[in-house]
């Protein structure tokens, strides 16, 4: 028996209704293989041929990805080999099974991280089961050492099935089992491996599933820790799904300029640190060109001369014997260049489905993600805060953009793009970077540390989430690190007919709470009210992008790429404070418990509010950028805010600088409106009251042209819809010289059906970026 159950060791699909993952011997790394997707990666290893739980917490699975239960009326056979790592187990969990996974929004994706299924194992008293213990079935003696664990479903009446556990021994002999009689339904889905300290909540079993159930909770702690081999799946109601491996090229990512210099960037899987990984690049007509692996952001970055512009170019990846495909597309020439911007990547709704086919239709030369690819709650499981160097710290890191990756990637493959850090992906909620200094971290990891400047995690992680995102830019225009060793990539790439210069507008960025203490600043928002953030915010030592970026911005408008026509800055935040709260609310944190207005409702006593996490201060440095923008002509292009926006900058007075548009978020849980009770001035015939000129609370003047506010519109999933999410899409049009800028709503795109096919209310909005003029 023993020889038999180890044929699920080899890389095979055995039969055509066995599926048999590939678990490699003789390595030791983070990622477990390309048929698996783990929950948490930081907390799994693959060792010689076994996934091994190496931390100890509620819900540790290990997803099958390229397997399936399928809906047919048929027998099925799951096995592994179980060996107890932990000398001893605490809390309340099981070993074994998840059968069924389902997440809700009918993507495997979606399950295999977020999904529920029917709980089958061995409990920590030792007893197996089927959805629930039962008190007086006889336990195994613990711990469990090589038990194979087999789990059986037959057809029986109705929609029914006879399903079996079995625990044996490597002779066979029979150590325990269950029995019980489930619905089918509660059987259709993903298949996990389980190693988890909290129980599931107890299901009917024999009724029809209704949704996709309560996840088991994320807690971290107990004890309980396990490795499993020999994994197989067996049967007719076994489907295999070969094309849903991941890994290990995850995503690559490209950009190409006006003179041929390709740079693309191969996100790898999480291997070993310690190993040593070629890639290869084939490109037509070249002889193969290859580069290692980074070992901390687990890439691999190509930097190629004299590619053609003017042409497609197919290219291959090829890493640990597998490859990758895509298209070096050419660089539009003589038409209009359409560009969208996206940011703000919430959990809900993954993997955006809807979201990734609405931008596809918009045929997108350019992509570009303004931050905040990840938040603290994608993926679950919370973060791995230190300041110090921690692989574990990294692989939650890699973990959470991995989802980021393989929302796009199809995208991304045939498409450039530009890709660039806020707060929420160096475990920030708030970035004052403070020029790459570090966070005084003495009292915790939470808004005091924030608050001090600087950044909370190592120099080796920012520069590893730098490499992941950034990696495919051009070379930083000023390529030295900071003091500290961390990593810049503020550049320029001339695209087409774009001149764009890539900036970042944290990094560098003063923390305002000790440069002025009578404002009594708590994560970023002044707590004494009679300050005044008009007159008394000013210091000469605040900076906003700092020295560096603005020489390199002066330096980017008196030399303009040749053959341009358009001047873009490209950065995370819009440079105001667009929201508004009511009268008597003076910190964002109460936002998410906002009631949210049906449409054509408004807020009653709402006004601009001194946010500085915003780029509304310092107010001197923001309008030294503004005025750089605006000698170049240039449009801001921005994100972060959650709130899709667009207008014109004020430098010295309403209607004298540079135009924004701010993407809406992806997905957010902290909808933010622009709802002022004060009605705008010099408005447009028919704009709403919200509209025209308006200061912020930093007394920056701005002309708001449309915002895209949110609205209980009645589409669900609410807590997805209802927050004005969306994306960002800006055409140029060489032959005039105009930019055609929108807003459009997550669920829409031209080729649905109306009203579903138009931007949000008030766009598109065509201007002159020159001259600053609004064309229409």
């Amino acid at each position: 028996m023993k020889a038999l159950w180890l044929l699920a060791l080899l890389p095979t699909t055995l039969l055509a209704d066995s599926v048999v993952p590939v678990l490699t011997p003789r390595t030791d790394r983070p990622w477990l293989g390309k048929d698996f997707w783990s929950n948490p990666a930081e907390d799994w290893l693959l060792r010689d041929g076994r996934l091994e739980n190496r931390f100890s917490g509620g819900n540790r699975s290990v997803v099958i990805l390229t397997a399936e239960v399928g809906p047919k009326r048929e027998s099925m056979t799951l096995k592994t080999v179980v060996d107890q790592i932990s000398f001893e187990t605490r809390g309340e969990g099981y070993v074994g099974f998840e059968i069924g996974r389902q997440g809700k929004f009918g993507d495997y994706r979606d399950s295999a991280i977020y999904g529920a299924g029917l709980a089958a194992g061995i409990d920590f008293s030792g007893r197996p089961f089927i959805g629930e213990p039962v008190a007086d079935s006889p336990p195994l003696k613990m711990p469990l050492k090589n038990v194979y664990l087999e789990f059986k479903a037959d057809p029986a009446e109705d929609a029914s099935y006879r399903c079996t556990l079995r625990a044996m021994d490597g002779a066979g002999r029979e150590l325990g089992s269950a029995v019980r009689t489930v619905h089918g339904s509660r059987l259709e889905g993903l298949v996990a491996l389980m190693a988890t300290t909290r129980m599931p909540a107890a299901q009917p079993l024999t009724q029809a599933r209704k949704g996709p159930g309560k996840p088991i909770a994320q807690t971290r702690g107990d004890e309980g820790r396990f490795a499993f081999s020999a994994v197989s799946l067996d049967g007719g109601k076994i489907i295999a799904r070969p094309e849903r491996a991941f890994g290990p090229v995850l995503w690559t990512t490209y950009t190409l300029d006006n003179r041929g210099t390709l740079r693309l960037l191969v996100q790898g899987a999480p291997f070993s640190r310690n190993a040593k990984h070629e890639l290869t690049l084939t490109l037509p007509g070249r002889q193969p060109i290859v580069t290692n692996m980074e070992p901390n952001s687990r890439t691999g970055l190509f930097r190629v001369l004299k590619v053609p512009t003017d042409q497609d170019s197919p290219f291959k990846v090829t890493l640990a014997g597998e490859t990758w495909e895509g298209t070096i597309r050419a660089i539009p020439k003589g038409r209009d260049l359409v560009h969208t911007a996206l940011s703000c990547n919430d959990a809900t709704g993954f993997p955006h489905n809807d979201l990734v086919a609405n931008v596809a239709e918009q045929k997108p030369d350019l992509i570009t993600f303004h931050g905040d690819q990840i938040y603290e709650g994608v993926g679950g499981y919370g973060l791995i805060y230190d300041q110090l160097e921690n692989d574990r710290s990294l692989q939650s890191y890699l973990r959470k953009y991995a989802m980021h990756g393989w929302t796009w990637r199809e995208i991304l493959r045939d498409t450039p793009s530009i890709t660039i850090p806020d707060d929420h992906d160096v475990f920030h909620g708030n970035l004052w970077g403070a020029g790459g200094n570090p966070s005084d971290v003495s009292k915790g990891f939470g808004n005091t540390a924030q608050d001090s400047g600087g950044y909370k995690m190592s120099v080796e992680f920012v520069n590893a989430v730098h490499r992941t995102q950034t990696g495919n830019l051009p070379e930083p225009a000023d390529p030295a690190p900071c003091r500290s060793g961390m990593s810049v990539y503020f550049t320029r790439l001339p695209y087409g007919p774009l001149d764009l210069a890539i900036l970042s507008d944290r990094q560098f960025k003063s923390a305002p709470r000790d440069l002025l203490p009578a404002a009594e600043i708590e994560n970023g928002w002044p707590a004494n009210l009679r300050w005044d953030p008009i007159t008394q915010s000013s210091h000469p030592d605040a900076e906003l992008l700092g020295p560096r970026q603005e020489a390199f911005l002066r330096r980017w408008v008196k030399n303009p790429a040749e053959g341009h026509q358009f001047r873009v800055a490209i950065s995370q935040s819009p440079w105001l404070a667009p929201q508004t709260l009511p009268k008597n609310i003076h910190h964002d944190k109460y936002v998410p418990t906002l009631p949210v207005y049906a449409p054509g409702e408004y807020a009653p006593d709402d006004e601009p509010k001194p946010d500085f996490d915003t780029n509304g201060w310092p107010k001197e440095k923001r309008d030294l950028g503004l005025k750089l923008l605006k000698e170049a002509g240039a449009l801001h292009i921005t994100g972060d805010q959650h709130l899709g926006t667009t207008g014109q900058y004020g430098i010295e007075t309403h209607r004298d600088g540079p135009w924004w548009i701010s993407s809406p978020a992806i997905a957010n849980v902290w909808p933010r409106r622009w709802m002022p009770a004060t009605e705008g001035k010099n408005r447009r015939s028919g704009d709403p009251k919200w509209l025209g000129d308006f200061a912020d609370a930093f007394g920056n003047d701005f002309t708001l042209h449309a915002v895209a506010n949110p609205h209980d519109i009645d589409r669900e999933p609410a807590r997805l819809f209802d927050r004005a999410v969306g994306y960002s899409v800006i055409t140029y049009s060489p032959s005039t010289g105009h930019a055609t800028l929108a807003n459009w709503p997550y669920w829409a795109s031209p080729a649905k059906e109306a009203p579903d096919n138009s931007p949000y209310p008030g766009w598109p909005i065509v201007i002159d970026p020159k001259s600053g003029k609004r064309i229409r």
